[in-house]
């Protein structure tokens, strides 16, 4: 048995709590600037905010391993929606301290793991395991779409409501996040588990590579979250709209590509992810070589089609790697190396964009991804996903089923 309403309501509140990240983040980057901080000054704020996701996600993804999904979705949900007040009313006045929003993100920065652990633990308990692939496909929309709305959001709120009084808009969507999470399943719905006679505890050499690949991936794409707004206006002659709409595009062209996870991960996951960021830094790299805005979003497009099936890919194949009972640690772990990763990249891209050209950030940044992709291909070729027809069923082997 499948829950399809359930499982839509969890991309839901995923997605939203996702895009309540993004956008908080691409507020703090474009307002960096006309704010007066720094580029170490803004170094410092991007870590500040994404340090403590280490320390979030092995602790909870510990916590939904021990209390269960639904519970610490709804912990981050309520955590993430007072702060988001708190940023509120510090930047009442338009000028927020970069003190009080450094210590504000610090604390927001703890509980994003919950979400994202939270999430993929519960998709397998909802959905039988042929269907994974699918249900996965839903949550991988809300990798990508938040990205659009994030770009899509950012700069209308600041413009209408300003740096400060924008901050009420991840409030309201962590609210929303809570009420959806109360009315989620607390008890596996799907049929019997069928668990894989290839299953191993998470910290194997599959599951542990997959996501080491991840974290280096996030890290060389850093770049592009910080000095994306310095290109765009030194070297594309644009504003805040057309940053927008560099990132809309790059987000609807990965949601478009989403729904080839479930067909391009049936065999060896492990290296088409590698050769998927390999593929990515080169197709992103002629960007920093153009001068207007309408050759830049075409290469953001096709930059899109490549990010896209990443992310869901990547979760299937370790769902059926690791056993269930660590889910929610593996995910937890997975996401704290993440959401540091890609930070890191960003406070190296502000770093040196005080001493570096925007353009040439960028190029050693895809290069770098390149590189990565290519060094991982051969490690990953020979992880295969688990095939959902061939499972353990209490202590016996045999064909996997609808429950």
């Amino acid at each position: 048995m499948n829950r399809p309403g359930p499982v839509a309501g969890l991309a839901v509140a995923w997605t939203l709590a996702s895009t309540a990240d993004n956008f908080v983040m691409f507020v703090l980057l474009w307002i960096a600037g006309p704010q007066g901080w720094s580029g170490a000054e803004t170094a410092l704020l991007v870590v500040a905010a994404r340090v403590p996701t280490v320390a979030g996600g092995l602790i909870g993804g510990r916590a939904v391993d021990r209390f269960g999904p639904v519970p610490m979705l709804i912990v981050d949900a309520l955590a993430r929606a007072g702060l988001m007040g708190a940023l509120a009313v510090a930047g009442w006045g338009q000028h927020p301290s970069i003190w009080v929003v450094l210590g504000l993100c610090a604390a927001a920065g703890t509980t994003p793991p919950l979400a994202y652990s939270a999430s993929r633990t519960l998709v397998p308990r909802l959905v039988d395991d042929e269907f994974l692939p699918r249900a996965n496909a839903w949550l991988g929309i809300g990798d990508q779409l938040p990205m659009v709305l994030g770009a899509l959001l950012a700069g209308p709120a600041l413009g209408l409501l300003g740096p400060g009084r924008a901050f009420l808009v991840p409030f309201v969507m962590m609210l929303v996040v809570a009420a959806i999470a109360v009315r989620l399943p607390r008890r596996r719905t799907a049929g019997p588990r069928r668990v894989s006679s290839s299953r191993t505890g998470w910290a194997s050499g599959p599951v542990v590579g997959l996501i080491a690949l991840s974290a280096v991936y996030y890290f060389t794409y850093g770049p592009f979250e910080s000095v994306l707004p310095h290109f765009t206006r030194q070297q594309l002659g644009s504003d805040v709209a057309g940053y927008t709409v560099l990132w809309v595009v790059f987000g609807v062209a990965a949601l478009s590509t989403v729904p080839l996870a479930s067909w391009l991960g049936q065999r060896r996951p492990g290296l088409v992810n590698a050769v998927g960021a390999l593929v990515w830094g080169l197709v992103t790299l002629p960007v920093v070589a153009v001068q207007s805005l309408p050759p830049a979003v075409a290469i953001f497009a096709m930059s899109g089609a490549v990010w896209g099936p990443y992310s869901a890919i990547e979760t299937t194949a370790l769902q059926r790697w690791a056993d269930p009972a660590g889910h929610g640690s593996m995910f937890g772990t997975q996401r704290a190396l993440l959401a540091i990763a890609s930070p890191l990249g960003a406070a190296a891209g502000a770093l040196a964009v005080d001493h570096a050209s925007p353009a040439s950030i960028l190029a050693v940044s895809a290069l770098s991804c390149s590189v990565a992709g290519a060094v991982a291909a051969w490690p990953l070729r020979r992880d295969r996903s688990v095939s959902p027809g061939r499972q353990v069923v209490s202590g016996r082997t045999g064909r996997g089923g609808a429950g």
